[in-house]
């Protein structure tokens, strides 16, 4: 089986390397923070104290990481990045969600040292890494993600090859789109009960039941009602996100004015809640600013 190395272990790269490690690849990481690496050690990992040591030997690198700087400096731009370490037939995988101008550019670089690169961005939150049933989207030539699909289908229950470099981001971005829509007119409908005095977990029920039904009333609707807003995906990660969304729009003269209220929604829960909190804590916000609207 092909060897690994695997950087960023934060809430979704954690239990990605470790699925990799119970599937039986041998995973080398590395992370800045300590207690993840200790933690996937005790399961079977190997410990990098550098990112040359991390690269020796090892077929594939994947990154999981918070943005493009992050990726940028990682990869390509930093004075330890992979580029500078990185030996020709090496495949690279950034599973981060990144600009897909931005992995272009990396694509570019790695392309120049005959090294292989695909976007492979991913969609599930916490528990779809934990699971392993994420959603990954692939951009990059289209033999380079052959050789890894077996690596890529430990990690999600479903994985589509989208096109050339940056199609995984692209689709990534479409599906941030509509995360951060749907969450947003669902907290606006709960919000809507809550201030009626309705019951909102049989509310739930009864928009499941018909064309109101999504992903996020089945899976985030009873934690949001609950008040239970601890991080399965980051609020900044989201605005992070939906800001990509803004920038590309831009990029191809698109008017989206929707997805730009949104913006400002997103931005003012993590200005009020921080950026650790839950994307869901969206709803909380909404009835906070129906309780300031009473007032």
């Amino acid at each position: 089986m092909k060897k690994i190395a695997f950087i960023g272990l934060g809430i979704m790269g954690k239990p990605m390397a470790g699925n990799l490690v119970r599937a039986g690849y041998d995973v080398t990481v590395f992370d800045l923070v300590e207690q993840p690496v200790e933690e996937l050690i005790r399961q079977g990992a190997k410990r990098a104290k550098t990112v040359e040591q991390l690269i020796e030997g090892n077929e594939i690198v994947i990154t999981m990481l918070p943005n493009s700087p992050h990726v940028k400096t990682a990869l390509t731009d930093g004075a330890e990045a992979v580029i500078h370490y990185v030996a020709p037939g090496t495949i690279v995988i950034d599973m981060s969600s990144i600009s897909p101008n931005v992995t272009k550019e990396i694509h570019h670089a790695f392309q120049e040292k005959g090294v292989g690169f695909i976007d492979a961005p991913v969609s599930g939150g916490r528990v779809g890494a934990e699971a392993g049933t994420l959603s990954i989207m692939v951009g990059g030539e289209r033999h380079y993600f052959s050789e890894v699909k077996d690596i890529l289908d430990v990690l999600g229950g479903r994985v589509m090859y989208m096109g050339g470099s940056g199609a995984g981001q692209t689709t990534k971005i479409c599906n941030q789109i509509m995360v951060a829509g749907t969450v947003t007119t669902m907290s606006e409908a709960l919000a809507v009960a809550k201030k009626e005095g309705l019951d909102l977990y049989h509310v739930r029920d009864v928009l499941q039941s018909g064309g109101a039904n999504c992903w996020h009333l089945e899976h985030k609707a009873a934690g949001m009602i609950a008040g239970d807003y601890s991080p399965s995906f980051k609020a900044e990660l989201l605005l992070k996100d939906v800001r990509l969304a803004v920038d590309k729009a831009r990029e191809e003269g698109l008017e989206l004015p929707l997805l730009r209220k949104i913006e400002e929604m997103f931005a003012r829960l993590v200005d009020h809640y921080g950026g650790g909190i839950d994307y869901t804590a969206i709803f909380q916000q909404i009835c906070d600013d129906f309780e300031q609207a009473a007032k």
